[in-house]
């Protein structure tokens, strides 16, 4: 009931109640004016009295529900603050509840002259973890780590839940630098510690990233851009920590500085392909060759060990990957049309172009485009396209050689598992490591590694290709060992798409 609705029955009882009572005297005691002045007087304190009383209840009850409405607005607050500051999966403080700490603990350092330091904790390849296993386990994962986090904190420390599997540490007072990081080391070895999940145990590994007020930074944003540094510089080599160093930030900037040059020479077509050439051992005589791809500026070229990775972390590989194809194809084209040799080109594929089965699309295009012969195209691959997901890979190599294309296991040697792979995939060529190659002249044990790849693959009716050959010595014994193919700068540098041409002619002229 409003205010306004009780104000007016109030008032219309009132008015009733002093309308009726005055007739009600005046008609029972008129004639007495002694006793009709006591009952009036009477009948006003009692009207008093209980318009007393009835507001005392009205006051009381708006009182009460106002108390009560109070109450649950204040449990209302605290839930939303709870949340808005609580991590929902492992009950820890969030990353906002950590920015407000590390502010205060900003402001007290600032006064008292004492640092602090910040450790950021990433897992490594958490991914894995919730693709083979799925998101629930992921998820219990999380749990279990927090609460041995949890469990390891001491005086003046504070845990949060970053986001994702990052969590960070705050520990306050702390200016030794040895201390922080028998402490970063102690949490990433507590981290390592099987964790049992439905029954079975996992292990994972973290890495992690420390910066130090004041010296790593003395404002919230530049600390914790330290710490993350750190962590990026961590992550490449997994299961360590690295304090922060300002060499990080310089070779940060320079690789962001090399991702928006590098897009910028792919819109303006300004890589190149080069062409190494490939040949046969017995005759000497030219079969083919890899397209490599070049970047040349006007400081000079630039190392595709710097600008490959850049372009698979940045999204751009497989605009790059398509670049090359399209100019490898349509150069190898023209080369067969012009010389009427059959001539083989062999592209590098990245494990990111394997992601959805992009190179499959890819790859169509090219083909369908250039019009090459799907049979002269074979693309070499790493074990590190199988290792991210070996049946998704396995599904897009049979797609690839149901197009006709031949597939070469490259650096064959490097991994652990290459054996394997060749029996339960669809590979026409193994590709030599050129560091066993290189070492057949002085190392024994090179040399029975290359001897033993290349009678395992004659075993598979695999065809051998040697990279790296430098020497005569090693292009003989390579011979001598049946290798179908040799390749290094002893036969032919990579060239550009030109000089390539003319050695094919040369060699048809020769013919």
């Amino acid at each position: 009931m409003t205010p306004v609705r009780i104000a007016l029955i109030y008032l219309a009882l009132a008015s009733l109640w002093i309308l009726l009572s005055d007739r009600v005297l005046y008609w029972l005691v008129a004639a007495d004016s002694t006793s009709f002045l006591f009952w009036q007087t009477t009948k006003g304190w009692l009207f008093v009295i209980a318009s007393s009383v009835i507001i005392y209840l009205l006051a009381y009850r708006l009182n009460w529900a106002l108390s009560r409405q109070l109450d649950l607005k204040r449990r209302h607050l605290s839930l939303v603050r709870r949340k808005a500051y609580t991590d929902y999966l492992t009950g820890l403080p969030n990353r906002r509840f950590g920015l407000r700490v590390m502010r205060r603990l900003l402001g007290q350092a600032e006064r008292s002259g004492k640092g602090f330091c910040v450790i950021l904790v990433d897992l490594d390849d958490f991914k894995q973890v919730n693709d083979s296993l799925g998101h629930r386990a992921g998820d219990q994962l999380i749990v279990a780590l927090a609460e041995r986090l949890k469990a390891q904190l001491g005086p003046g420390e504070h845990l949060v839940r970053q986001g994702g599997d990052e969590f960070l540490m705050m520990c306050a007072g702390t200016e030794s630098r040895h201390r922080v990081a028998a402490r970063a080391g102690a949490l990433l070895e507590t981290l390592t510690e099987p964790v049992t999940l439905d029954g079975m145990e996992l292990t994972v590994t973290a890495s992690a990233g420390v910066a130090c007020y004041p010296d790593d930074g003395q404002q919230l944003l530049g600390l914790m851009r330290s710490v993350d540094l750190a962590l990026h510089h961590s992550k490449k080599y997994k299961h360590c920590f690295n304090f922060y160093q300002p060499e990080m930030a310089t070779s940060l900037q320079h690789r962001f500085d090399l991702q928006q040059k590098l897009r910028e020479a792919l819109e303006e077509d300004g890589l190149e392909v080069f062409f190494q050439p490939v040949y046969e051992p017995v005759e000497g005589r030219c079969t083919g060759s890899e397209a490599l791809v070049r970047w040349r500026t006007a400081e000079g070229f630039i190392s595709p060990a710097d600008f490959i990775p850049v372009a698979e972390q940045s999204g751009q590989i497989r605009k790059l990957g398509m670049m090359v194809l399209r100019k490898a194809f349509s150069r190898t084209v023209e080369l067969i049309r012009e010389s009427g040799q059959p001539l083989t080109i062999s592209v590098n594929v990245s494990p990111k172009q394997f992601v959805h089965g992009y190179i499959v699309t890819d790859l169509q295009q090219a083909l369908h485009e250039s019009g090459i012969d799907p049979q002269c195209v074979i693309l070499e691959i790493t074990e590190g396209v199988l290792l991210n997901n070996v049946i998704e890979a396995a599904e897009v190599l049979n797609q690839l050689t149901d197009l006709g294309v031949a597939i070469s296991m490259d650096d064959f040697g490097q991994g652990y598992s290459s054996l394997s792979y060749l029996r339960q995939h669809p590979f026409s060529y193994l590709k030599i490591d050129r560091s066993f190659v290189q070492g057949m002249d002085q190392s024994r044990q090179d040399r029975a590694l290359v001897e033993a790849s290349v009678a395992m693959a004659q075993a598979l009716n695999l065809k051998v290709v040697a990279e790296g050959v430098e020497t005569q010595t090693q292009s003989l014994a390579l011979e001598g060992l049946g290798v179908d193919y040799l390749q290094g700068f002893w036969l032919a540098r990579p060239m550009p798409g030109d000089e390539y041409r003319t050695l094919v002619l040369q060699q048809t002229v020769n013919a």
